[in-house]
C-alpha cells in the first residue's frame, strides 16, 4: 500500500474514532475490528489439521492448498474493503457530511459487508477440510473443532481460572497412561461443556453486527447493567467449567498424581494466590541446604510443613473471596466508566481480598522468624533474598571500604591526575591545572598509566 492509500484508510479509522465507534465501550465493536484485520486461519494451522485429523501425505497437499487459496481470498477481500473505505474517506473530507450518522452509515455498511465475506470464508474452509476426510477421519472431527475453537480463543478470558485450558496441564503434568484412562470420560465431558460456553460467551462479546452499528448510528454507545450483567455471567460460567472439572479430574487420580494436577490447575487459573510465595521459597531453600545438622533439617522440615498447612488454608480463603469478588469488579468497572462518562463520581467498591493478603504477609513474616531463631546469623544471611527479612537496626556492617591511595598500587599501575603529565610538572602545567582530575587525561577520558 502507497503512502497515499496509507493516508486514506488512516482517515477512514480517524473518522470512525472521532465520531465514537472506537473510543467507546459499545460491546462487542472491538472484537469485530480484531476480526475484520486478520484472518482466523494461518498457514501455521496447517500442522494443527494435519496432526489432528490423521491427515496422510495426499491431503495435507490438498489442504495446504486450501489454506494458500483461504489466504489469498482473504486478503484480496480486505483489499478491496480497504479501497472502499478509502474512496468513502475521500466523498467525506470533500462533502463533509451534515451529521455523524450520514458519515458513519457508509463505513458501517462496508465493514459489515465485510465481516460477513470473511465469516463465509472462515466457514468455508473448515467445509472444503471435512469434504476429504475419510470415515474414521470424519469421527475425530467434533472434537477436532472444538480443540481447534478452545486453543484459538481460550484467551479471551478475563477473570481468573477463565482462560484455562486443562488438556494442556494434562499434557504438562505426564500422566501414566493408567491415569489418563481414568479420566478420559470426564474430560470429553469437560470438552463438550466449555466448548458450549465458551461459544456462548463470545457470541455475547461478538454481538449482532447488524444491531451493533445500528446501535453506534443511532448513539446507543454504551453498555447498559442488564448487558454487562449477562457478559459477566457468560463469563462466570466459563471459569465455573474450568474450577468444576479441577475437582472432579483430581478426584479420579492416585493421590500424588491429583494434588500435582489440582496445584498447576490453580497456579494457572489463579497465579497470584498460588505461586510460591517468598517465605515458602526460603523455607524449601533452608530445608534443602546440607551445611545444617540433622537435627536443624528436621527442625526446618517441621516449620515448614506447619506453614504450609496455614498457607493452603488462607489460600483457599483467598480463592473463595476472589471467586466472588472479581465478577462484581468487573462489572463495577463497567458501570463506573458510563457513571464518569456521565459527569458522575462512582462509589468505591471494597476489596475483601485485600487483608487476607496482608494476612498471608504476616504469616510468611512469623514463619520467616522462627527460622532465623534455629539459624545462626550467618547461616540466615547465606540464604538467597534473606537481607529483606533482617531489620535496617540489626543489619551487620558492611565491610569498609579502603581509601584510594596515591602513587602505584601493587599492580604497578596508578591513577594520572593531569592531562598527561607527569605530576613533578603538574604546579608548572596551566592546562594540566585547569582540566586536573582523578581518571582524566583533560579530555573527558580516564587515565590509567603502568608505573615507573
Amino acid at each position: 500500500m502507497n503512502l497515499r492509500q496509507t493516508y486514506r484508510v488512516l482517515v477512514s479509522t480517524a473518522v470512525l474514532a472521532c465520531t465514537g465507534l472506537l473510543s467507546t465501550p459499545t460491546y462487542g465493536q472491538m472484537e469485530y475490528m480484531a476480526e475484520a484485520m486478520q484472518p482466523e486461519y494461518f498457514s501455521r494451522d496447517l500442522v494443527v489439521f494435519a496432526e489432528g485429523l490423521n491427515l496422510d501425505d495426499t491431503q495435507e497437499v490438498i489442504v495446504e492448498a486450501m489454506f494458500d487459496s483461504y489466504e489469498d481470498d482473504f486478503e484480496l477481500g480486505w483489499a478491496n474493503t480497504q479501497e472502499r473505505l478509502n474512496s468513502i474517506a475521500d466523498e467525506i473530507r470533500e462533502k463533509q457530511p451534515a451529521t455523524s450518522r450520514e458519515t458513519l452509515e457508509p463505513v458501517l455498511n462496508v465493514l459489515g459487508d465485510w465481516l460477513e465475506e470473511k465469516r463465509m470464508l472462515d466457514v468455508g474452509l473448515l467445509e472444503n477440510v471435512n469434504a476429504i476426510l475419510i470415515e474414521d477421519q470424519r469421527a475425530l472431527w467434533p472434537a477436532f473443532i472444538r480443540k481447534l475453537y478452545r486453543e484459538k480463543h481460550v484467551s479471551r478470558g478475563r477473570l481468573s481460572g477463565e482462560s484455562v485450558d486443562l488438556f494442556q496441564i494434562i499434557r504438562d503434568t505426564a500422566l501414566p497412561p493408567s491415569a489418563e484412562s481414568a479420566i478420559a470420560e470426564s474430560l470429553e465431558e469437560y470438552d463438550v461443556a466449555l466448548d458450549s460456553a465458551m461459544r456462548k460467551r463470545d457470541d455475547i462479546l461478538r454481538g449482532n453486527p447488524k444491531k451493533l452499528f445500528d446501535d453506534i448510528l443511532n448513539g446507543n454507545v454504551g453498555r447498559n447493567e442488564a448487558m454487562v450483567d449477562e457478559i459477566i455471567k457468560a463469563r462466570v460460567n466459563v471459569r465455573d467449567i474450568n474450577d468444576r472439572y479441577i475437582e472432579i479430574i483430581s478426584s479420579a487420580l492416585a493421590e500424588g498424581d491429583s494434588e500435582d494436577f489440582r496445584l498447576r490447575s490453580l497456579k494457572r487459573g489463579y497465579p497470584r494466590i498460588f505461586r510460591r510465595t517468598p517465605a515458602e521459597r526460603l523455607l524449601r531453600q533452608a530445608a534443602e541446604n546440607q551445611n545444617y545438622g540433622a537435627e536443624v533439617i528436621a527442625q526446618i522440615l517441621q516449620l515448614e510443613g506447619a506453614y504450609l498447612i496455614e498457607l493452603a488454608e488462607l489460600n483457599y480463603q483467598v480463592l473463595s473471596e476472589t471467586r466472588s469478588h472479581e465478577p462484581e469488579m468487573h462489572k463495577h468497572r463497567e458501570v463506573a466508566g458510563q457513571i464518569r462518562k456521565n459527569g458522575g463520581t462512582p462509589e468505591k467498591l471494597d476489596d475483601p481480598t485485600r487483608d487476607l493478603y496482608k494476612e498471608r504477609e504476616e504469616l510468611g513474616n512469623r514463619y520467616i522468624e522462627m527460622l532465623r531463631t534455629l539459624l545462626s546469623g550467618e547461616q540466615f544471611l547465606e540464604l538467597d533474598g534473606a537481607r529483606r527479612w533482617i531489620p535496617r537496626d540489626e543489619m551487620p556492617a558492611m565491610p569498609s571500604q579502603g581509601t584510594p591511595q596515591s602513587g602505584a598500587n601493587p599492580d604497578g599501575l596508578e591513577l594520572s591526575t593531569g592531562g598527561g603529565a607527569s605530576s613533578g610538572n603538574s604546579k608548572g602545567d596551566k592546562g594540566g591545572k585547569d582540566r586536573g582530575g582523578i581518571g582524566k587525561d583533560g579530555r573527558g577520558r580516564g587515565g590509567l598509566r603502568g608505573g615507573d
